[in-house]
C-alpha cells in the first residue's frame, strides 16, 4: 500500500528506492506477512477485551449518571428550593428563611431513601454559609469537618468548588462516612444558574468509589491491570489502583470518542484503550499489560522479530542512509506544509508539487484572513455603536480608546439619535425575486444604512446601526447653532424618506430625539428617538415624529379626556344588536374621533379605546347568542390584528371591517330567532288545532270555518298555516280523522254502516261511503266483510 502510494503520487523518493529495493522485498515481504497475520490475531483479541471491559464499566456508570441527573434535577427544580433562592418574602419575614430550610431537610431526606444508589448529597448556599443535608442543616464550617476533614482535601478548595459559579460536572473528593473512615469518591457538582456575580446555590452528590469498584470487581482482567474513569478534565475520579497516573500519561489522545495506543511507564508496556460517554463526559481508561497477551504467541511474535530484524539489519542501514541524506530536507518542507495547508498530499502530486501549491495555497488564505479581519472589524464597530447607544460601555475601556480603534472621529460633544422604521417594502422585495428573503432583507438594511450615512455625512457625522431589529442612526454635529442642528436632523430625515421611496419604493417612518451632550447623553437620545417612534400608532405611517414636538404637545394639553361612557358604549351595542351598519360605524366614527382626533394623543390612551372597542363588539356577541359559535371565537387571528396595528387609522379599518362582519353576524342571528320563535308558535297553533278536531269529529258542523271562528282567525288562513306545516289541508286531515275513528268503530262494535256515519259526523251516509273510498281504497261495507271473513 505504501509503495501504490508513493507511485501514485510519483514521488521523488521513487527515484532513490528503486536500488535497494531488489535486496530487500523479498525477505521483507515474507516476514510482514507472518507479522500481519500474528498480529491482526493477538490485537483482536486484545482490543476485544478491553473494549468489552470498558463498555460494561461505562454502562455501569451511565447508570449512576442517570440516577445522579435525576436527583439533581429533583433538587434543582424542586419548589421549596425555587421559593428559597427567588421569593423576596424574607426580606420582610427573615424568620421564614429557616423554617423553610427545615422543611428543604424533610425533602431531601425523602429523596435519600428513594436514591439508594447515591452515597450522599447535600446543597451548599454560599450566601448564607449554610449546608442542607437530608434531615439537617450545618453550617459551611462545621458542614466540611463533619464530611470532608483531610489535609489533602482542604476547607479552602472545598469553598472554591462549592462556590464556583456555572459548572456542572464531576469531580474527585473525599468524605468522612458514619464510621468517621475517609472515603475516596467522585462529587457531581451542578451550581444553580444566576444572574447574580456570585453562585447562588451548588448541588453536591456524592458516589463513593467503593461503590463503584464493587460493582465491576468481577469483570475479567480486572486485578490483573488498571480501570479507570475520567473527567473532562482528565482528574482521576475512580482507580482500581493505589498508583497516580504519571505526569506524562497522553492525555491528548483521549480527545477522540474511542482509542487504542500503547503506554509505557516504568519500562512496563501497557494496551491502552479508551472509550467516552457521550451523556457525562466521562472517560473510561483500560491498562492492561501486554506481558499477558503476548504470553500466548510469544513464539511466534519472537520470530516475527527476527525473520524482520535479519532482513531489514542488512539492507536498511545503507538504504536509510542514503535515503535519509537526499530525502530528509524534502521530507521537513513537506511534512511542514501537511500540518499547515488543507492540500492533501495524494495521489498525481510528488513532493515539489506540493510544495509549490502548499505555497500559494498559503498565500491564498492569508488573504482571505485579511478579508474576514476586515468584516469583523466591522460588526465590532456596529456592535460598539448599538452598546454606546444603550449606555452598556465597557467600563474597564476607555471610551476614545474604541473610538479610536474602531476609526471614529467625533467632531464635537453633541448627539442625537434618529430611529429607522421600514414599513411594508414588498415593491422592493419584488424586484429581486432570485435572492433568498434574508439576503433581501439585509440588502435592504445596506441601502438604507447607506443613504442614511451619505445624508448625515453632509454636514455632521452619522453612524447606522442595527439595534433590537431595528436601524439606528447616532448623529454627531458639528460646530453648529442649536437651531441650524434642528433643521438639519429635519433635512436628513425628509432626504432619506424621498430618496429611498422614489428610488428604490422603500418607505421609512423616522423619529428624531432631541440633542444630548457627552457620551451619557447618547442612551438619553435613543430612549427618546423610541419614545417617538411609539407614535406611529396615534401619528400614522411614514411620518418623521420629533420627540420635543410631540412632548411639547402633550405637556400643552390640560387633562388627559378618555371619552366613552356607559350610555355610548350602550347605543353601540343596541345598534349592533340589530345588525344596524351605518348607524354602529357613524357612532364608532364619533367615538374614535373623539377620542383620537386632537393633538398630544397618549398612545396608552388610543390602545386602551382599541381593547375596549374589541371588548364591546365581543360583549355584543355574547348577548345575542352562543359566543363560542361566533366567527370571533373561531378566528382568534381578527383580533390579533386588531391588536397589532401601528397607525389608529389602521385600527380604524380593522375596526371598522370588524363591525361589518359582526353586524352582519347579528342580524343574521336576529332574523334566526324571529324565525325559530314563529316556527314555535305555529307549531303550538297547530296543536291545538288538532286537539280541537279530535275532540269535535262528532259533531257535524266541524269544517273549517267552525275551526276558525274558535281560534278567532280566519279559515283560509288557519288552513294555509296548517298545510304550511303540515304539508296537508285542513278539511283532508278532519275527514282523514273521521275515516280512522270509523274504521275502529267498525272493528270494535257490530254497528250498522249508517249508525257509524253518524257517529263520525256524517249526516248522509252516502257522503260517508264516498269519503271512505276515497282514502281507503273500498267502500265501508267490503271493509266489514274483509274484517267478518
Amino acid at each position: 500500500m505504501i509503495l501504490n502510494n508513493m507511485i501514485n503520487r510519483r514521488s521523488i523518493v521513487l527515484t532513490w528506492l528503486f536500488s535497494y529495493l531488489a535486496i530487500l522485498l523479498l525477505p521483507v515481504l515474507i516476514s510482514i506477512i507472518v507479522y500481519m497475520q500474528s498480529s491482526e490475531t493477538l490485537e483482536s483479541e486484545i482490543n476485544q477485551a478491553n473494549n468489552s471491559l470498558l463498555k460494561q464499566v461505562r454502562e455501569i456508570m451511565d447508570n449512576y449518571y442517570q440516577a445522579v441527573e435525576r436527583l439533581n434535577f429533583e433538587l434543582t427544580w424542586n419548589l421549596q428550593v425555587q421559593e428559597l433562592l427567588s421569593s423576596n418574602k424574607y426580606v420582610s419575614s427573615p424568620n421564614e428563611y429557616t423554617y423553610d430550610l427545615y422543611r428543604l431537610t424533610q425533602d431531601f431526606k425523602l429523596y435519600k431513601s428513594a436514591y439508594s444508589t447515591v452515597d450522599l448529597f447535600y446543597m451548599s448556599l454560599p450566601a448564607s454559609g449554610t449546608v442542607v443535608l437530608p434531615s439537617t442543616l450545618r453550617d459551611a464550617a462545621f458542614a466540611y469537618q463533619t464530611l470532608h476533614a483531610d489535609p489533602s482535601f482542604p476547607f479552602s478548595k472545598w469553598s472554591s468548588i462549592v462556590s464556583r459559579k456555572n459548572f456542572k460536572g464531576f469531580l474527585p473528593m473525599v468524605r468522612i462516612d458514619e464510621e468517621g473512615k475517609l472515603r475516596k469518591t467522585a462529587a457531581y457538582i451542578s451550581t444553580f444558574p444566576s444572574d447574580k456575580p456570585e453562585a447562588v446555590a451548588t448541588n453536591v452528590i456524592m458516589l463513593d468509589q467503593s461503590r463503584i469498584l464493587s460493582s465491576i470487581q468481577n469483570v475479567e482482567l480486572f486485578n490483573k491491570g488498571h480501570v479507570l474513569i475520567l473527567n473532562r478534565d482528565n482528574e482521576v475520579l475512580i482507580s482500581n489502583s493505589e498508583e497516580a497516573l504519571p505526569g506524562n500519561f497522553p492525555f491528548d489522545k483521549l480527545s477522540s470518542e474511542t482509542n487504542f495506543f500503547y503506554y509505557m511507564p516504568n519500562g512496563t508496556k501497557y494496551e491502552v484503550q479508551t472509550i467516552q460517554s457521550a451523556g457525562s463526559g466521562l472517560k473510561y481508561i483500560s491498562m492492561i499489560p501486554s506481558s499477558l497477551y503476548w504470553k500466548k504467541a510469544e513464539h511466534v511474535r519472537n520470530l516475527t522479530y527476527v525473520s524482520i530484524l535479519v532482513s531489514l539489519l542488512g539492507g536498511s542501514v545503507l538504504t536509510y542512509f542514503f535515503l535519509r541524506k537526499n530525502y530528509n530536507p524534502v521530507r521537513r518542507l513537506v511534512q511542514t506544509f501537511s500540518g499547515k495547508s488543507n492540500l492533501s498530499y495524494g495521489k498525481g502530486l510528488n513532493e515539489f508539487h506540493f510544495i509549490e501549491q502548499a505555497i500559494g495555497s498559503t498565500l491564498n488564505e492569508m488573504d482571505k484572513i485579511m478579508d474576514r479581519m476586515k468584516s469583523q472589524q466591522q460588526t465590532l464597530r456596529l456592535n460598539f455603536i448599538a452598546r454606546l447607544m444603550k449606555g452598556r460601555i465597557d467600563s474597564q475601556i476607555p471610551i476614545a480608546e474604541s473610538l479610536t480603534t474602531f476609526n471614529m472621529k467625533m467632531d464635537s460633544n453633541d448627539f442625537a439619535v434618529i430611529m429607522l422604521y421600514v414599513e411594508a417594502s414588498a415593491p422592493f422585495h419584488e424586484r429581486y425575486e432570485g435572492m433568498e428573503p434574508g439576503d433581501k432583507q439585509r440588502l435592504l438594511q445596506f441601502i438604507v444604512s447607506n443613504v442614511v450615512e451619505e445624508l448625515t455625512a453632509q454636514h455632521n457625522r452619522g453612524f447606522v446601526t442595527e439595534v433590537d431589529q431595528a436601524l439606528a442612526c447616532l448623529v454627531n454635529f458639528r460646530q453648529t447653532e442649536a437651531e441650524d442642528r434642528k433643521a438639519d436632523l429635519l433635512r436628513i430625515a425628509k432626504e432619506a424618506q424621498a430618496f429611498l421611496a422614489s428610488h428604490y419604493h422603500i418607505h421609512l417612518t423616522l423619529s428624531i430625539s432631541s440633542i444630548h451632550t457627552g457620551m451619557l447623553g447618547i442612551p438619553k437620545a435613543y430612549t427618546e428617538a423610541l419614545d417617538a417612534m411609539e407614535y406611529k400608532l396615534v401619528m400614522g405611517s411614514k411620518e418623521i415624529l420629533s420627540y420635543e414636538e410631540i412632548h411639547q404637545a402633550g405637556s400643552e394639553e390640560e387633562e388627559v379626556v378618555y371619552y366613552y361612557p356607559l350610555q355610548e358604549e350602550q347605543q353601540l351595542i343596541n345598534y349592533v344588536k340589530i345588525g344596524d351598519f351605518d348607524r354602529s360605524k357613524e357612532k364608532l366614527d364619533e367615538i374614535i374621533g373623539r377620542n383620537l382626533n386632537r393633538t398630544g394623543v397618549s398612545v396608552a390612551i388610543a390602545r386602551c379605546l382599541m381593547l375596549d372597542l374589541v371588548s364591546t363588539m365581543m360583549k355584543t356577541v355574547s348577548e345575542i347568542g352562543d359566543g363560542q359559535e361566533s366567527f370571533l371565537f373561531q378566528n382568534p387571528k381578527r383580533i390579533e390584528r386588531l391588536t397589532s396595528c401601528e397607525t389608529v387609522h389602521d385600527m380604524q379599518e380593522q375596526m371598522t371591517g370588524l363591525l361589518r362582519k359582526v353586524c352582519e353576524y347579528t342580524s343574521s342571528k336576529r332574523q334566526q330567532n324571529i324565525q325559530e320563535s314563529r316556527q314555535q308558535t305555529l307549531h303550538e297553533l297547530v296543536g291545538r288545532v288538532t286537539a280541537f278536531i279530535h275532540e269535535q269529529y262528532t259533531d257535524s258542523n266541524l269544517n273549517i270555518s267552525m275551526i276558525g271562528n274558535h281560534f278567532d282567525m280566519k279559515p283560509t288562513y288557519l288552513s294555509k298555516l296548517f298545510k304550511d306545516y303540515t304539508g296537508e289541508g285542513l278539511l283532508d286531515f278532519i275527514n282523514k280523522t273521521r275515516i280512522e275513528k270509523a274504521k275502529q268503530s267498525i272493528r270494535q262494535c257490530k254497528k250498522s254502516i249508517t249508525e257509524v256515519s253518524g257517529a263520525v259526523g256524517f249526516n248522509d251516509v252516502n257522503a260517508f261511503i264516498r269519503t271512505f273510498k276515497k282514502y281507503e281504497g273500498i267502500t265501508p261495507g267490503k271493509y266489514k266483510e274483509m274484517l267478518e271473513e
